[in-house]
């Protein structure tokens, strides 16, 4: 087994979590909902979408669940994020995330924790045009695997707003196509055997005006209903029953979307006639 060393972990204090998250609250406004539901006694793998470049998502509402519920998140996170001097320790030591292993995943549920999983990976961070808040999970089906085996139930998380923050100026074809470090990498068969034809090649973006900083754009999180796996703990090795539960994830994600949206607009509306009656 391969079993990350930092394994053991002491979150930060309450207070420093706080002081970290309140510059990005005050330039965000993030709005969570269904967290007070969320019963902390009964630990379980939180699921969510990856955003455009995997930097406005997962910590927001981990933090936000630390502060209200004392649920602190161990993320299980790329490989590629611990090969990384100096920013691997802050990964890991900073924030507790693991390399994302089956060894890895198993040991935090056999301790009791709570833990993080998207299963889009890489390849929703690296999206193309067209493709925001789309699930890239295709065949990817060990998350719930290793769920149903420990009989942990999965809490579906969905992220509103991450992908406004951001225009994709050039996606993976764009660079590969168009650009001269593109034709190099596909010259030099890089491209396939380190990005996979484009799949994990980050797009070059665009925030407020021609920077990458991110637009100050709302952003939401919605803590679906939990979905108990300890039905099919006999069967988690069975192929079926883990698109079964995929697909439940899955489905629970795309109606909070919904959801979201739908609120997102209302809000977005409001503002837009507050304007007009202030503009006279």
């Amino acid at each position: 087994m391969n079993v990350h060393p930092e394994l053991d972990f002491d979150p930060p204090s309450k207070e420093f979590a706080r002081n970290f998250i309140a510059p990005f609250k005050n330039y965000f406004h993030p709005e969570f909902f269904g967290i007070d539901e969320i019963d902390e006694s009964r630990p379980a793998m939180y699921v969510s979408n990856h955003a455009v470049l995997g930097v406005l998502d997962g910590y927001p509402f981990g933090i936000e669940l630390y502060l209200r519920k004392g649920i602190f998140l161990r993320a299980l996170a790329d490989r590629n994020h611990f090969k990384i001097p100096v920013w691997k320790d802050v990964v890991s030591k900073r924030l507790g995330a693991l390399e994302g292993s089956r060894a890895n995943c198993s040991a935090i549920m056999e301790r009791g924790e709570n833990l993080l999983v998207f299963p889009g990976g890489t390849r929703e961070v690296c999206k193309k045009k067209g493709e925001a808040y789309e699930l890239k999970w295709e065949d990817r089906r060990g998350f719930v695997r290793m769920a149903m085996q420990h009989g942990y139930d999965i809490i579906p998380v969905a992220a509103v707003g991450a992908e406004d923050a951001y225009t994709v100026v050039k996606d993976a074809n764009d660079i590969l196509d168009h650009t001269f470090a593109g034709r190099l990498l596909k010259q030099t068969g890089l491209a396939h055997t380190l990005f996979k034809d484009g799949e994990l090649l980050l797009p070059w973006v665009r925030g407020v005006g021609k920077t990458v900083w991110p637009k100050p754009v709302k952003l939401y999180f919605s803590f679906g209903k939990r979905i108990s796996t300890k039905r099919y703990k006999s069967q988690f090795e069975d192929v079926d029953t883990q698109e079964l539960m995929k697909t439940k994830v899955e489905l629970s994600l795309l109606k909070q979307f919904k959801h979201l949206f739908e609120l997102r607009e209302k809000e977005q509306n409001k503002v837009e006639k507050t304007i007009k009656v202030v503009k006279g």
